[in-house]
């Protein structure tokens, strides 16, 4: 009878070495990461819940700093509170998610899987992005820098559904990325017509 590790891990130490691998554009395989954690894989899945929730976590971790400096630069560069700064913003993060190497590789790689991680409510992806889009929006109607027709809730799942469907159109549907149409339908999501 072989001996069972003793040793204890958090889900953040599996989130370390995990998104240290997905940088180095390497396959977060669940079996070597155990080794590398010195624990069973049993343990592993135990404490993270399952791979595409571990790549949730990995991507949203890179996510959500890339969203806060974006907001932050759309700001910088001196664009208008409301519809300009949030609309730049998102342009800003579309970009940097289609030039972040990591993630193309990924995409490539394991698109199952990536559609998986980044669509489906067990990885929390979308969801994450999109709370985090809604603190943002509910915010800038609460400084009156925005008055939009929908709530914050469902503002934000659109306005990210758009991104989403321009950033990963060719893992979608086999079409060519569009961040201009992104840009020009989350505008007019945010700034509807007047009737």
């Amino acid at each position: 009878m072989t001996a069972m590790s003793t040793r204890v891990i958090t889900p953040n130490d599996a989130l370390v070495v995990a998104r240290a691998w997905f940088l180095e554009g390497r396959t977060v395989d669940m079996l070597a990461l155990a080794d590398e954690l010195a624990i069973g894989r049993a343990t592993l899945y135990r404490v993270v819940g399952s791979r595409e929730r571990l790549l949730g976590d990995v991507v949203a971790s890179l996510a959500l700093p890339t969203m806060a400096a974006s907001l932050a630069r759309a700001r910088d560069d001196g664009l208008a509170p409301g519809v300009d700064r949030l609309v730049g913003a998102a342009r800003i993060m579309n970009h940097a998610v289609m030039g972040f190497a990591p993630l193309r590789a990924f995409l490539t790689a394991e698109p199952e899987i990536a559609f998986k991680v980044l669509f489906m409510p067990a990885a929390q992806v979308h969801l994450r992005i999109v709370e985090a889009w809604q603190q943002v929006l509910a915010a800038a109607v609460a400084r009156g820098d925005l008055a939009p027709d929908a709530d914050p809730e469902r503002l934000a799942y659109l306005f990210v559904r758009i991104g989403e469907s321009m950033i990963y159109a060719d893992l979608l549907a086999g079409r060519e990325p569009d961040l201009d149409l992104a840009a020009t339908l989350q505008r007019s999501l945010l700034a509807p017509a007047p009737v």
